[in-house]
């Protein structure tokens, strides 16, 4: 009867592995159940079974199913560390620890066992500990490219970048076609500025996974760093035309045309990025931007206030608003906007600087001349500032503290035409003075040396963007 009773469980077994083997694992737990009905105690049976609910994402019957084998054979590495992995699931990162541990104590050697218990350590956020899993791992089996790659990640985290680009290059070494490792190397010399290396792996990234639209955005990004602004764009083509509704590569896209002068371009990217994401301060701002350099400064002004709305302390916006204003002569409100971004940034020299141009078209000169104090002593090579103040020294009459002025801007910027000529106008102006004094001894106009007041926020994104840089597996 004994017999008979295994012969029938060995034929549903046999059935239960093929249908396993074929992924029908609905049809196999059926099988490994009624092999059970014959032989309960069979313990390779419930550890298999256990294996084939993880399969389904059942989780916590898995761990009962493994708990089953360990109860039926406690030295059972194998079920310890199939267990591990259904814990971990289940995000009981502690438990499937222990479980690994236990493992390990059967078994030293056993390197999946150390690579999982890496991956719970790095979950748990115990990054150095895991570190030393990987390493397990590797000593027992130095051509392990998963042990490789985690561990790359793992330095990744811990900021120790060269020696991560390290691990992914043994993970590669042992298997060429890792597209993870590829994708993570070059995201890896992206936060470390290499950035032709970096197009380099992107670009073997996509010739083993070319519709990984992760790596056509990242592409963009470095091609836009390295400013080959035409190519980037095409990068940023390609990732939308495999998932149009990645709002980064919208935005990015966006400041590839803003940095080729192309601002409808520009704008209607822009305008696609927003209608994903509504609330993307930044897009708010380089649309308003785009306008401020097409010479739209009311829409500009439009623009930055919406940015402004999703976030009131955004400075950059305050001040590229203060600067539209200023373009359209409303001094008045171009100040007020000045005042609020040194407000939220006061150590911003540009807003004091443009501060001090709208307060001396305003005829206030003094108060000019402590914004442009304000703008120098946060940066003493600010040659704009040192220059503009040279002018407002000018128009109340003190040419020689003028002319000290112009000296400073010209130190710091010795082709300076415009300083040159004031310098010497206010020199002739302070001996002439000396000579015959006068009441009305002023200069003409205000001195305005041109500034970027505008520049795109640019958030290309490497490593730090939105989509999954470091796809854990296990």
């Amino acid at each position: 009867m004994s017999q008979h009773l295994d012969s029938e469980a060995e034929f549903f077994l046999q059935q239960a592995l093929q249908l396993s083997r074929a992924g029908a694992f609905e049809d196999a737990l059926l099988s490994f159940d009624r092999v059970l009905q014959f032989r309960p105690d069979w313990h390779h049976v419930w550890h298999t079974r256990g294996v084939t609910l993880s399969e389904l994402s059942h989780y916590e019957e898995a761990v009962a199913s493994f708990n089953q084998a360990i109860d039926l054979e406690p030295n059972y590495p194998e079920a310890l560390n199939s267990r591990g992995i259904a814990l971990y699931n289940l995000r009981s990162y502690e438990e499937a620890i222990a479980s690994y541990d236990k493992a390990i104590k059967l078994r030293t050697t056993f390197h999946q066992a150390w690579h999982n218990r890496g991956n719970a350590l790095d979950k748990s956020g115990c990054y150095e500990e895991a570190l030393k899993s990987y390493d397990k791992a590797l000593e027992y089996e130095p051509d392990y490219s998963k042990s490789w790659y985690n561990r790359g990640i793992i330095l990744y985290k811990l900021g120790r970048y060269q020696g991560a680009i390290e691990s992914y290059d043994q993970a590669i070494k042992y298997r060429p076609h890792y597209s993870h490792a590829w994708y993570n190397r070059a995201n890896t010399l992206h936060q470390l500025g290499h950035y032709r290396e970096a197009l380099s792996s992107y670009d073997r990234v996509l010739t083993i996974k070319p519709e990984w639209y992760g790596a056509w955005y990242n592409r963009g990004n470095v091609l836009h760093k390295l400013h080959r602004h035409e190519e980037a764009i095409y990068s940023y083509k390609k990732a939308l035309a495999i998932n149009a509704t990645l709002y980064e590569a919208w935005y990015n896209r966006g400041n590839a045309f803003d940095a080729l002068g192309q601002y409808d371009e520009a704008i209607a990217s822009y305008r696609k990025a927003l209608d994903l994401k509504p609330n993307l301060r930044e897009a708010w701002y380089n649309w308003g931007s785009a306008l401020y350099k097409s010479g739209s400064y009311r829409e500009a002004i439009a623009r930055y206030d919406h940015a402004l709305k999703l976030n009131p302390g955004f400075a950059k916006a305050w001040f590229s608003r203060g600067s539209a204003f200023r373009k359209l002569g409303l001094y008045a409100e171009a100040i007020a906007s000045y005042d609020k971004a040194v407000q939220f940034q006061p150590e911003m020299p540009e807003a004091w600087y443009c501060r001090g141009i709208a307060l001396g078209h305003l005829g206030q000169n003094e108060a000019a001349i402590d914004s442009y104090d304000r703008a120098i002593s946060i940066n003493p090579e600010f040659h704009p500032a040192w220059y503009s103040r040279g002018s407002a020294l000018g128009h109340l009459g003190d040419y020689a503290s003028a002319v000290a002025s112009y000296d400073k801007a010209l130190e710091i910027k010795p082709n300076f035409p415009d300083a040159q000529s004031r310098r010497a106008l206010a020199l002739d102006r302070n001996q002439s003075l000396q000579a015959f004094p006068r009441e009305d001894a002023s200069e003409g106009r205000i001195a305005v040396e041109r500034l970027d007041e505008t520049a795109s926020f640019d958030r290309t994104q490497g490593t730090e963007n939105p989509l999954r840089s470091f796809p854990h597996l296990t």
